[in-house]
C-alpha cells in the first residue's frame, strides 16, 4: 500500500501559485486581440480562430494530461507544462504569420490544460480536510492571476502601444512557480476500496456534468474574452478603461471566489451552484434590457462575475463528493471546459461583426439558461441515488 502524500503548506502554496500565472495566462488573449490581428495582419473574424486553436489544445491537454496524472508523478508534470507555458508567453507578441501564432496558443492551450487538470485532481488527492473551501481557494487564485492580468497589458499598451513587454513579464514569473512545484513529493489517487462501484448511472452522472461544465464555462471564458471589444464597439469605453472593465470582471470573479471559500463552510455545494447559475442569468438580463448604458454594463459585469465565481470549483466539489476521482475523470470534465471556451469565443466571433455586438450577450444568455437546466437535472438524478441508498440501508 503506498503512502499519501500529506497536504503542506508549501506543496498547497505551489498549486494556489501555478492557478494565478494559470488565470495569468487565460485572460491575455481577449485584451490582445487587437494587437496580434495587427501583428499577423487578419480582422477580428480571422484573429477569433485563435481561440479554437488556444482551446483546442486546452481540450487536448485536458485529455491527455488527466490520464498522465494517473501514470506519473504529478508534480513534475505540472512543472514541466508551467515551462512550457513559459515559452508561449513569451513567443505570442512577436510573431508575425497567423498559422504560427495558431500552432503555438495550440501548444500554450495544452499546456495550460495539463496544469488545469493538474491543480484540481492533485488537490483532491492530497485529501485536504475541508475540500471545498480549499478548491475554491484554488480557484480564487486562478480569478486572482485573471484580474492582474489585463491590469498588467492595460498599463504597458498605455505605455508603449504594444503588449509585448507585459506578455514577457508573465512569462517570467510563471517560471519560479515550475521550479516550487518541481522538488516536491507527488500526492496520488486513493485506491478503490474492493467492491465499491458508482451506482448505475456511473456514465451519465459524469457526462451530465462535463456537459454542465461546457455551459458555464463557455459562458465565463466568453465573457472575458469579448467584453473588451464589446465595450469598444458599443463606445461604452475607450482602449484603456475597456481594459479596466476586462480588470472589473476578473476582479468581481476574484471576489466572489473568496466569498466562496467562507460560503463554503456553510452551504452545500449543490445549493452554491444553484445561486450561482441564478445570479449570472439575471446579470445577463441586465445587458440585453439597457445594452447603451455604460453604468448597466458595469454593473452587470460585476455582478456576473461574482455569480459566476463559485461555478467551476462548485462543481469539482460535488464531483468528488459523488464520484471517484481519477486524473481520467477529472479531465474529461476539463474536456468538458474546454469545448465550451473554444466554441462559444469563436460562435461570437463569427457573428460580431456581421449581426453586430448584441450577439455577445444573446449567447450567453442561452448558455447560462442551458447550464440552469442541466444543473436541475443533475440535482435530481444525485437525490434519487441518495433515496435508493436510503432505502437500501
Amino acid at each position: 500500500m503506498e503512502k499519501q502524500i500529506r497536504p503542506t503548506v508549501l506543496l498547497i502554496s505551489g498549486y494556489f501559485l501555478a492557478y494565478v500565472v494559470l488565470g495569468m495566462t487565460t485572460a491575455t488573449l481577449g485584451p490582445a486581440l487587437p494587437y496580434l490581428a495587427r501583428n499577423v495582419g487578419t480582422s477580428l473574424r480571422g484573429i477569433s480562430s485563435l481561440f479554437i486553436a488556444h482551446r483546442l489544445g486546452y481540450l487536448i491537454g485536458s485529455f491527455a494530461g488527466g490520464r498522465m496524472y494517473d501514470r506519473v508523478a504529478g508534480n513534475p508534470l505540472m512543472a514541466a507544462m508551467l515551462l512550457v507555458m513559459a515559452a508561449g508567453m513569451v513567443a505570442v507578441p512577436v510573431i508575425p504569420l497567423l498559422s504560427l501564432l495558431v500552432a503555438v496558443l495550440f501548444l500554450l492551450g495544452a499546456a495550460e490544460g495539463t496544469v488545469d487538470v493538474g491543480g484540481n485532481i492533485l488537490l483532491v488527492w492530497t485529501k485536504p480536510p475541508k475540500i471545498g473551501s480549499l478548491m475554491n481557494a484554488l480557484h480564487l487564485f486562478f480569478g486572482l492571476g485573471a484580474l492582474i492580468s489585463p491590469l498588467i497589458l492595460a498599463q504597458v499598451i498605455q505605455r508603449s502601444g504594444g503588449i509585448r513587454l507585459g506578455y514577457w513579464l508573465i512569462a517570467a514569473l510563471i517560471v519560479p512557480t515550475a521550479f516550487l512545484l518541481l522538488p516536491q513529493a507527488s500526492p496520488k489517487a486513493a485506491a478503490v476500496p474492493h467492491g465499491a462501484s458508482v451506482p448505475a448511472g456511473r456514465i451519465l452522472l459524469p457526462l451530465l456534468i462535463a456537459v454542465f461544465m461546457f455551459l458555464h464555462v463557455a459562458a465565463e471564458s466568453s465573457y472575458g474574452a469579448w467584453i473588451y471589444t464589446y465595450a469598444l464597439t458599443r463606445r461604452l469605453a475607450d482602449e484603456v478603461s475597456a481594459g479596466y472593465l476586462t480588470s472589473a470582471f476578473w476582479g468581481a470573479f476574484t471576489f466572489g471566489r473568496l466569498a466562496t471559500i467562507f460560503l463554503a463552510l456553510k452551504v452545500k455545494a449543490k445549493d452554491q451552484l444553484t445561486g450561482s447559475v441564478i445570479g449570472a442569468l439575471l446579470s445577463l438580463l441586465v445587458l440585453l434590457i439597457w445594452p447603451e448604458s455604460t453604468g448597466a454594463t458595469w454593473i452587470a459585469t460585476a455582478a456576473y462575475g461574482i455569480s459566476l465565481a463559485g461555478l467551476f470549483p462548485g462543481t469539482i466539489t460535488l464531483a468528488s463528493e459523488n464520484l471517484h476521482m481519477t486524473g481520467g475523470v477529472t479531465g474529461f470534465f476539463m474536456v468538458g471546459s474546454s469545448l465550451g471556451a473554444m466554441a462559444l469565443p469563436w460562435l461570437i466571433g463569427q457573428f460580431f461583426e456581421s449581426v453586430g455586438p448584441q450577439v455577445f450577450p444573446a449567447f450567453l444568455t442561452a448558455a447560462v439558461a442551458g447550464s440552469m437546466v442541466l444543473l436541475g437535472i443533475i440535482l435530481i438524478i444525485l437525490r434519487r441515488r441518495g433515496s435508493a441508498v436510503n432505502r437500501s440501508s
